[in-house]
């Protein structure tokens, strides 16, 4: 808008650049480049007005719109603005269409949006909410993409400071994934403090925001206000007074001008003086004079408007009012005519500051008394519980067990839809009500749930107090398990587990509620080294069930035995009969919570060799998680998947898994395999030829550190043990490995087949010329593989011993490593032999016989992806005088991981949108894969990729 607009009533003044913004966004979605504008002001200085002149161009340029309005009210109605959104355009498609919305991953996002949030409630064991969290994240994202299919879409929320918390996490997501797509945010808000509202602060400061905030008008821009609204030319003392009166907010200087029109001043100098008088307490004056001149109806149908909200229906604040309805027709006409509301198909103030004011002028006992009448006549026309339950809450308790019952439903819907602060609120003031002594231990257990999963530690409170005191088996299995679960996020899993045993001691020994008990016990006593100190005494009593797992506690119980097998130095044919039969039990839905047998069976099968059925079980868990967006889940068998495809050598694809984790965990609550995944990638990177310093950048970009609480941290010690080697600095990686030493065998450090430690430090002390302590640590590593039985870690100890032995038993004792390698799953560690078993025959001068296993390593090794294996075994032939074929990685295996598995969907045929869902990533972000991967494998279509594929792998 330019600058002849400034003197026409209604326009908005000195707003080109904020208008230019808006303008520029709705035009860069259009040609889907999807953005984020927020106009950032105090209240009255335009920011909706701004709103509403954008969503009028973005009509004439054919981008659509949907608008939600954010409400103090409505903050502890979880996904409310959401709702607002989306739900119309779902109401008003036609069956087939509504079906194409929530096509795909938006149908995750059905349950957030229909009429009820209400879902079936979880066991307590279940503690995490954060994989339904994203799901729904994840699948409203993708209904806004495909809202915006056939035509740009523009997302719009004004007051964006009274999000509810749920729906302000939603914003935030969409808007970190805008790129490349016609859908934008167009948000208005209040300046925020980011303690009171560090969720809304956090999307408001992101990186891809740009934000705008509008001036306060300056003389000019008042002087075109006051001659539009007063048909006059004003002169400059009259306006100077106006500016100092409201400071130049657009808002204030209407209402100033509005009582001054009613008082008849007219905008003289002399008239100046009186202007500070009419509004001595800002706006507030002003508007309560303005509803003093209408009738007493039109007055108390205001204050009931007030109390029940924004976007409130006409009928019910007729009720609260007590007026008929013929009476409230004119009642709210007369406030229409006045400008204390607008016109449309719900009730809202012309704007907040007016709300405010006619609302701050009721009594305490008049707002107890109205708030009171208005949860009962919401309540009896079948309100939904989230509109209820804010007027209760402004309520004094009165041990009403109609309000008690409110409050605790409003709180189990705001829990099932990842509100769990906002259920905490109210189920505090539940609390207050109170609720009878029979039912105090139950509203305690909920209270504590929500406080543990909003992750506040005054859950431990009402947690313990039903522990200690409750009666009934069922709360207090419920309450350990709940409180165990948020001292294990807290670091202190030790007292998580003293926690469930006390609990125990405490019930009857033919209690049923005991078995959830041992289940967690024992799920939890490899989640951290003090849990699993807590635990010694029941898993030394734990026995062989028989036969395979019949439930529960049979699974866990069998996949605790077979994972002790293998931390405890003892059986991997052991392990395996234990943690096949435990998955007998079936796979649980969410094995990244509570029942988490699989994942443990899964973690005693990949070191035991028995990759075949690990990869089995890892594919099926991670291909349903895929399907119900359970995104903690996805990380977790993400960073399986790569954990078997180093043990098989399959490099590539343990690039491509650990990356897919390692990209979405930092979105995640809890994804503590994060350090794993990483661990896996340095390993497998080196492998790849990618250079020690580039590895170490990894390790310190996603921020994992080594934990001692953690049972994978040694993971990453050894990967930075093998990273310092690598890198020439030998004794760095002597110091690291052997700190594997230190710690406790549930970390993994005693047994080669899960921490190959004590190899690759014998080759660091041989390096340093420190023989005799090289060969008797890689003695003592062979001594150990076969004493658990697998052979990837007996081929690994048996080749780090001839190689730091005597030179003459070197072929010997690598022949011994080879023959328990060829039968194996272990490829890459057959292939490094072969090469070692070439290299020392040439040394030795039997070019002739060094040849062939020479060969045999390069191919194989060629095969696995492992291009520094390649390149030595390149310049041992070179030594021998024998050029072999070029294994240049111009195929599939010059992809990225993140390339590799954008081409192995689409060679499968998934579209760019499946394959975003699938991986969790924008179709731009496929589109670009697509694009390079299309490059490097010199193709043109997807048909062409399948052929790369299997060439690649052959």
């Amino acid at each position: 808008m330019d600058g002849s607009s400034l003197g026409e009533p209604g326009a908005l003044l000195e707003r080109e650049h904020e208008l230019e913004r808006a303008h520029g966004l709705l035009r860069a979605v259009g040609r889907r480049r999807g953005g984020v504008l927020v106009i950032e002001g105090a209240a009255g200085l335009g920011k909706s007005r701004l709103l509403d002149e954008a969503r009028a161009v973005a009509a004439g340029l054919g981008v659509r719109v949907l608008a939600a309005l954010a409400s103090d009210l409505e903050q502890g109605y979880p996904f409310g603005v959401i709702r607002q959104l989306f739900e119309r355009p779902l109401l008003e498609a036609e069956c087939e269409e509504r079906e194409r919305l929530l096509t795909g991953a938006a149908a995750l996002a059905a349950d957030v949006l229909t009429a009820s949030p209400t879902v079936p409630s979880k066991t307590p064991a279940d503690r995490s909410i954060g994989d339904d969290s994203y799901a729904w994240q994840h699948g409203l994202y993708w209904l806004a993409s495909n809202l915006s299919v056939d035509s740009p879409l523009v997302l719009v929320v004004d007051d964006l400071q009274w999000c509810d918390g749920p729906s302000v996490r939603a914003l935030a997501f969409i808007a970190r994934r805008l790129d490349g797509q016609p859908l934008a945010l167009m948000l208005a808000t209040r300046p925020l403090d980011p303690t009171l509202t560090p969720e809304a602060a956090t999307l408001v400061a992101g990186p891809a925001v740009e934000l705008v905030r509008p001036s306060p008008l300056t003389q000019t821009g008042v002087a075109a206000m006051v001659s539009a609204r007063l048909a006059i030319d004003p002169p400059g003392r009259f306006v100077r007074a106006c500016v100092e009166a409201t400071g130049g907010n657009p808002f204030l200087v209407g209402e100033l001008l509005d009582e001054a029109a009613a008082r008849g001043v007219d905008p003289t100098a002399v008239a100046a003086t009186d202007i500070a008088a009419i509004v001595p307490r800002g706006v507030a004056n002003a508007v309560l004079l303005r509803l003093a001149r209408l009738t007493p109806a039109a007055a108390t149908l205001a204050r009931a408007l007030s109390v029940l909200g924004e976007g409130a229906q006409v009928g019910d604040a007729g009720k609260l009012a007590g007026l008929a309805d013929s009476d409230v027709e004119v009642a709210m006409a007369a406030l229409l005519s006045a400008g204390v509301v607008q016109p449309g198909w719900s009730a809202r103030f012309s704007h907040p500051i007016v709300r405010a004011v006619i609302y701050g002028e009721l009594s305490p006992a008049e707002r107890e008394r109205m708030h009171h009448a208005a949860a009962r006549i919401l309540r009896d026309r079948g309100a939904r519980i989230g509109q209820v339950a804010p007027h209760v809450m402004r309520t004094e308790p009165a041990a009403d067990p109609a309000a008690l019952a409110l409050l605790r439903d409003a709180a189990r819907d705001a829990l099932a839809l990842g509100d769990a602060s906002g259920a905490a609120a109210l189920l505090s003031r539940a609390l207050e009500e109170p609720p009878a002594d029979r039912d105090r231990p139950t509203v305690l257990l909920e209270l504590g749930q929500a406080l543990a999963r909003a992750g506040a530690p005054d859950a431990i409170a009402p947690l313990s107090e039903v522990v200690e005191h409750s009666s009934d088996a069922t709360l207090v299995v419920a309450a350990a398990i709940e409180l165990s679960g948020m001292l294990f996020y807290a670091g202190r899993a030790g007292e998580g587990v003293a926690i469930l045993r006390r609990a125990r001691a405490g019930l009857p020994v033919d209690e049923p509620a005991r078995e959830r008990l041992e289940v967690a016990l024992l799920g939890g006593s490899y989640s951290a080294l003090s849990a699993r100190r807590e635990s010694e005494a029941e898993i030394a009593n734990l026995r062989d069930p028989g036969g395979p797992a019949r439930d529960v506690l049979e699974a866990t119980t069998l996949a605790t035995l077979a994972l002790d097998e293998v931390m405890y130095l003892r059986s991997a044919r052991t392990a395996i009969d234990f943690a096949e039969r435990a998955l007998a039990a079936g796979l649980p839905i969410e094995p990244h919570r509570g029942e988490n047998w699989a994942l443990v069976a899964l973690a005693a099968l990949i070191p035991s060799d028995h990759l075949d059925t690990a990869q089995r079980v890892t594919d099926e868990i991670l291909a349903r998680a895929r399907e119900r967006g359970a995104a903690l889940t996805v990380v977790a068998s993400s960073t399986y998947r790569a954990f078997i495809g180093l043990r098989r050598g399959d490099l590539a694809a343990a690039q491509v898994d650990a990356q897919a984790a390692i990209e979405l965990a930092p979105e995640l609550l809890g994804a503590e395999f994060l350090t794993w995944a990483v661990s896996t990638a340095v390993v497998a990177g080196l492998e790849r030829d990618e250079t020690p310093d580039s590895l170490r950048g990894l390790i310190d970009h996603t921020g994992v550190r080594f934990d001692p609480e953690f049972t994978p941290s040694c993971q990453l010690l050894y990967a930075s043990g093998v990273l310092h080697a690598a890198a020439g600095n030998h004794d760095a990686a002597i110091e690291e490995l052997g700190s594997c030493a230190l710690n406790d065998p549930v970390l993994g450090s005693q047994n080669p087949a899960l921490l190959p430690w004590r190899s690759a430090a014998a080759l660091s002390l041989a390096e340093l010329g420190r023989h005799d302590q090289a060969r008797d640590l890689a003695a003592d590593e062979v001594r150990r593989a076969k004493s658990f039985g697998a052979a990837r870690a007996i081929g690994i100890a048996l080749r780090a011993q001839a190689l730091v032995g005597p030179r003459a038993e070197r072929s010997d004792r690598l022949g011994e490593a080879l023959a328990v390698l060829v039968p194996s799953p272990a490829r890459l560690e057959h292939a490094r032999v072969l090469v070692d078993l070439g290299a020392t025959l040439r040394a030795a001068g039997q070019r002739t016989a060094a040849r062939d296993p020479l060969l045999e390593g390069l191919a194989l090794g060629a095969r696995c992806g492992a291009r520094a294996l390649e390149r030595r075994a390149k310049a041992e032939l070179a030594a021998i005088g024998v050029r072999p074929r070029t294994t240049e990685h111009t195929g599939a295996d010059s992809l990225t991981p993140s390339e590799r598995r954008v081409v192995e969907l689409a060679a499968g045929g998934g579209t760019n949108r499946e394959i975003a869902q699938t991986l969790f990533v924008t179709e731009k972000t496929v589109e670009t894969h697509l694009g390079r991967s299309f490059r490097k494998l010199n193709i043109s279509s997807r048909r062409q990729l399948a052929a790369v594929l299997v060439r690649s792998a052959g």
